[in-house]
């Protein structure tokens, strides 16, 4: 009677152990590209999968941003250096742990444009560290930017290399009543198919103007924001008056990047400004108030000059007025200038 117990609790313990789902399996290590980026309190990890893809996979990217209590964290616009891919959905979600961390990330599925070498363009993260002492000088609060490492990957062919169709085949005979059918309705779904697309196309850039406008709009916000900081540390003594002339000149030209959508951040002062009155559409007035202020950094940081207080305080001013004189203001876009005030 015993063995008998035993024989059936043995039977019964090994059906259980047959019901228990196996756990998914996990993608190998070396099928995403992984790149981890740190400093300070904020950590950043950008992940592509697959590594090794093929014309028409689908391809995920993930930004992953962790930041410690009381660090606000400005994620990249929808959008933003993303290259010549293009994005299929875009999903961003926030996270706060029991310590207090916040986790943003922000996911991608893109789409390659061709195959051969691709490379997805290194990504920006801002972020205000607003802990106590933590600001310059023991100050309240600093800004700061992440810039990871741009992503290179190999997207095969379709057709594997040296892959050649060698024979001709016969004909085939006549198709039967029920597939000759699928295929009607499948030549009668294409215009429907190609009416979907053109709107998901449609709705993708509508999506992307209003990303590039939230830029623009909040560009200002940006600026005086940073300029503010810059002023509670007070002005330069003589021997701090190149890296604070050089954080100056660096929130004037990223304001004009993100306000005017022009991408020159390792041009010289001579190389920008032509940049600018090539692309800009700008008043004869701020163009001036702009080559000024720019030459004014420029002496400090390259020929020495080291300018007094009043002068200091004069440089931060011109800056606030030439950014609060451009500023976009949400809503309908003004009326352009009279001919003589813009640059032809």
């Amino acid at each position: 009677m015993r063995a008998v117990l035993l024989v059936v609790a043995l039977l019964l313990g090994c059906g259980r152990r047959a019901e228990t789902p196996k756990a998914a399996p996990q993608p190998p290590a070396d099928s995403v590209l992984t790149q981890t980026s740190e400093s300070g309190p904020v950590k950043v990890t950008v992940e592509l999968s697959p590594k090794k893809p093929r014309l028409g996979d689908p391809l995920t990217l993930t930004l992953t941003v962790t930041a410690q209590p009381r660090v606000t964290v400005e994620m990249p616009p929808f959008g933003e250096a993303l290259g010549r891919f293009t994005i299929v959905s875009f999903t961003p979600r926030s996270e706060t742990a029991a310590d207090g961390r916040v986790t943003h990330t922000q996911r991608y599925v893109l789409d390659a444009p061709m195959s051969g070498r691709q490379r997805i363009p290194s990504l920006r993260v801002e972020f205000t560290d607003a802990r106590p002492g933590q600001g310059p000088d023991g100050g309240a609060e600093s800004t700061h930017e992440i810039l990871t490492d741009e992503l290179a990957l190999d997207i095969a062919s379709v057709l594997p290399e040296g892959q050649v169709e060698s024979e001709l085949r016969g004909l085939r005979g006549p198709l039967d009543e029920s597939v000759a059918r699928a295929q009607k309705l499948r030549y009668a779904l294409i215009p429907l198919a190609l009416l979907v697309l053109a709107g998901g196309v449609l709705l993708a850039r509508s999506l992307r103007r209003r990303a590039r406008q939230r830029v623009r709009v909040s560009a200002y916000d940006v600026a005086m924001r940073r300029l503010s900081t810059l002023q509670r540390r007070g002005w330069p003594k003589q021997e701090e008056a190149d890296p604070w002339y050089v954080e100056l000149s660096d929130i004037v030209r990223r304001y004009i990047e993100d306000r005017y959508g022009v991408r020159a951040p390792e041009l010289t002062t001579e190389e920008f400004l032509r940049e600018a009155r090539q692309q800009l559409r700008m008043q004869s007035s701020h163009r001036e108030l702009l080559e000024t202020f720019l030459s004014t950094c420029d002496r400090v940081k390259f020929a020495g000059y080291r300018p007094g207080e009043s002068e200091s305080q004069q440089a931060l001013q011109a800056a606030q007025r030439f950014i609060d004189d451009t500023r976009l203001l949400p809503g309908p876009a003004p009326s352009p200038a009279p001919p003589s005030e813009v640059q032809p």
